[in-house]
């Protein structure tokens, strides 16, 4: 019997495999690797050129196909991105950062592959692509081309049309599902299914976990007795961080133990190129520099390191966060989560007992330095024999590969 066959379409931001990370571009390597298991479907991947200083091994079996992008594009998405921010003070301009990249991607990708080949095309959190896709695939568009909703949010009311034509749009959470059926009128008739993220659950041996803490804390001077929360994900506004750092700066005083709060990521995935705002951010953390750590970029494989070394997570979201990895990534590990009450995190984190929530509302600055206030390591330590994480890849790919099981 003929394997059906399954081509990604990737945002084309990031490579694939993620060399340079982005938690969709992560998703995507964990459908793969768990395909090749199975041997369930055949699959090809488009993506961006591959580059970068370090070489991601490939899965075996998957097809790769590359498109570069041009300097002279690139260019003209800076000049773009520039007139839509500063003159037209557009709050999409962060959308339209890849504005002609994106087109010049999908027309290359329309030209290379034979997309007739394909049961079933999935194009990953860049809506943008469809539009020339439908135009490429006519009538087959529809009957082939899903859409995976990674955000609650359709950027660009142009492509609504196409979205609603596709076969199914695989939204990351009930949250999503009911908030575009709710807010989008044209989707009315469209299937929208409901795909779980899930990630790879990194496992240790309590020796090793001892280890691994000790080695961390010793890396950034942090004694055992002192407190470490973490926020650890995107430095941008959506994300909460400059709110949360000037909370725990405001909640020094205060605290029952010294206490660290150690900040895990960059302004976008693969990079350390600041933004205005992680300059904020790093200004605002300078009122406890003996306090505040800002590790910059660190690679996705590392993650797990930081979250062995600290007490607590904090996930301070203003945006609705559909689905945020960190939380799941924070549950597999057992430590104590201090979360926004936002989209899909109450979803995600609905059977986990380890955590409490705080309000996004006026007093959200408040509300953040009342929960590290709230937590006392001595009486929430890590629970790791008790942090069985039901969002392992496992359940990604059973939920995906059954919502593109289609004839």
């Amino acid at each position: 019997m003929r394997k059906k066959k399954i081509l990604f379409i990737s945002a084309g931001l990031f490579p694939i495999p993620a060399s340079r990370g982005g938690a969709v571009e992560e998703l995507i390597d964990t459908f793969t690797e768990n395909n090749a298991k199975e041997d369930r479907y055949d699959v090809s991947v488009a993506s961006c050129a591959y580059g970068g200083p370090e070489i991601k091994k490939k899965t075996g079996g998957v097809k790769y196909y590359y498109f570069r992008t041009p300097f002279y594009i690139s260019l003209a998405d800076k000049v773009y991105y520039l007139y839509v921010d500063k003159i037209l003070k557009d709050w999409r301009s962060m959308f339209r950062q890849y504005y002609f990249r994106s087109r010049h991607y999908i027309k290359k990708i329309t030209k290379k592959l034979d997309l007739k080949e394909y049961d079933v095309i999935v194009v990953e959190n860049n809506m943008s692509l469809l539009e020339k896709l439908a135009e490429a695939m006519g009538e087959d568009f529809d009957r082939r081309c899903m859409y995976h909703m990674h955000s609650d949010l359709v950027d660009n009311e142009e492509m609504i049309p196409y979205l609603a034509r596709c076969r199914k749009i695989l939204a990351v959470s009930d949250y999503v599902k009911d908030h575009l059926y709710d807010t989008v009128p044209e989707f009315r008739d469209t299937e929208i299914v409901k795909v779980t993220n899930g990630i790879r659950i990194q496992q240790y041996t309590e020796e090793e976990r001892r280890e691994l803490r000790r080695q961390m804390r010793s890396r950034y001077g942090i004694g055992e007795d002192e407190t470490v929360y973490l926020f650890s994900g995107r430095v941008s506004p959506e994300k909460g961080v400059l709110e949360m750092t000037r909370a725990f700066a405001d909640a020094q005083k205060e605290f029952r133990n010294k206490s660290r709060l150690v900040i895990v990521g960059s302004a976008s995935s693969g990079s350390d190129k600041e933004t205005y705002y992680y300059r904020e951010v790093r200004e605002a953390a300078s009122r406890c520099p003996d306090s505040i750590i800002m590790t910059g970029y660190v690679k996705h494989a590392d993650i797990t390191s930081y979250h062995v070394m600290s007490d607590a997570q904090v996930v301070p979201s203003l945006m609705n966060d559909p689905a945020p990895l960190t939380v799941l990534e924070g549950m597999s590990m057992g430590i104590f989560l201090l979360l926004s009450r936002v989209g899909g995190i109450p979803e995600y984190s609905a059977d986990y007992k380890n955590k409490i929530f705080f309000e996004r509302n006026d007093a959200f600055e408040e509300n953040i330095r009342e929960a590290f206030l709230f937590f006392d390591r001595e009486k929430a330590p890590h629970r790791y024999e008790e942090s069985v994480c039901i969002f392992g890849e496992e359940i990604y790919y059973r939920e995906l590969a059954e919502a593109v099981d289609v004839s």
